[in-house]
């Protein structure tokens, strides 16, 4: 064994040990007691990469407790500043893939794990879904499973984001299914090309939770069902003004008097007021449209969006240091501008500069480039969605 598998595989015996038997020990607590039901089986390959869609965070555990096998996960580096992440890096041995440093690190974190027998774990998306929508996958994905060298296993998830939703504060009574979709063998991958192998866990790990509901209904009730959806919808589909819908119980509705229901079966219904969008999937392709119009015809040095009760910290690896919890970011056409105490100059990020703009969780937005990171959580529900959209969208990057 040279050197290089010998470190990798240093701890691996005790994160494999401790990881399945906790796993073991909370089955019945998490899996059996919780209406999720997965399709056990193990995997003919002893090395493989393991890749299925993302609809909320006990995934990874279903997915070694479908398999019977330690697998070795990828994670942001968000994990690193949670009290608990320590049950993430020392227990569980994850790959840290950091947001400020370039995708070729990880992908070498991957394959060197591979080398050493150790069988990993990634959710493509790079996110749990916040529309019910098996997100945008890459050929860079794909490039790394060609790359790699070993089996790849696809796994599939529905009823998840139903079960759970990103957006929500409470979770909902209803059944979370998970199963097999496929095994490759390493032989099989080096006969297909990057685009081809991207296809198949495009098509492997794709659920619509909207479209899976409507052919095989379930009853996902629970309390305040519609409560802080404002996270991922931030247009109004009557008077299509930004930022102005608000939660409340059950119920979504916007300054302007447009207001619907959300129910247990998932959906949207009319109250009276009419209905737009029966789903927040179609609601959330909807406004991305009406928004990049608004972006792309805002004028330059026109603030486009403001929002107050901004809790902003500056992070550096797994430290954080708060500036303020009542900040103000602001948009413009090019550039994001943070105000973090009155008298006291903004920071400012240019458009053109910014290396990074993604979600960290409910509320909260990252702004990475290089001079500085920045994590912009909320004191209310509001949408970091559209500030990821915006800056794709102003520099002429795809948004999927």
């Amino acid at each position: 064994m040279n050197s290089e598998i010998r470190k990798t595989r240093k701890g691996y015996r005790f994160n494999a040990t401790v990881t399945m038997t906790l796993i073991n020990l909370l089955k019945k607590k998490v899996i059996n007691d919780n209406n999720v039901h997965l399709e056990y089986r193990k995997p003919e390959h002893k090395t493989f990469i393991l890749i299925s869609n993302h609809t909320e965070a006990f995934d990874p555990g279903y997915e070694m407790a479908a398999m019977k096998r330690y697998i070795r996960y990828v994670s942001s580096d968000h994990v690193l500043r949670m009290k608990v992440s320590w049950l993430f890096t020392k227990i569980g041995g994850v790959i840290i893939k950091y947001r400020d440093k370039p995708s070729e690190i990880i992908n070498e974190d991957i394959k060197r794990n591979l080398r050493a027998g150790i069988p990993v774990g990634l959710h493509a998306e790079g996110a749990m879904t916040t529309n019910g929508q098996t997100g945008f996958i890459s050929e860079h994905t794909g490039q790394l499973v060609k790359d790699a060298g070993v089996a790849l296993v696809t796994y599939k998830f529905v009823g998840g984001y139903l079960r759970k939703p990103r957006w929500a504060n409470s979770p909902r009574k209803g059944p979370i299914t998970g199963h097999f979709v496929n095994e490759y063998s390493a032989e099989e991958l080096s006969g297909l090309t990057v685009k081809e192998i991207t296809e198949i866990i495009r098509r492997d790990t794709y659920v619509n939770a909207y479209e899976e509901q409507r052919k095989n209904p379930q009853d996902y009730s629970g309390e305040n069902l519609a409560e802080c959806v404002e996270r991922i919808l931030y247009v109004c589909p009557e008077c299509k003004k930004v930022a102005t819908l608000h939660s409340h119980g059950n119920n979504l509705k916007c300054d302007c008097g447009y207001e619907v229901e959300m129910k247990s079966d998932g959906f949207f219904h009319d109250i009276g007021k009419g209905l737009h969008f029966d789903n927040v999937l179609d609601w959330d392709l909807w406004q991305r449209d009406v928004w990049k119009e608004m972006l792309l015809t805002a004028k330059d040095g026109e603030v486009i969006v403001s929002e107050g009760g901004q809790i902003v910290k500056t992070v550096d690896g797994e430290n954080e240091e708060i500036l303020t919890e009542n900040g103000t970011l602001n948009l413009y056409k090019d550039k994001f501008e943070i105000i973090t105490s009155e008298g006291k100059e903004p920071i400012t990020m240019e458009m053109s500069e910014i290396k990074q703009v993604s979600l960290a969780n409910k509320d909260t937005v990252l702004l990475v480039d290089d001079k500085i990171f920045l994590d912009l959580g909320s004191q209310v529900p509001r949408s970091p969605s559209k500030y990821i959209a915006a800056w794709r969208y102003l520099t002429n990057r795809p948004y999927y």
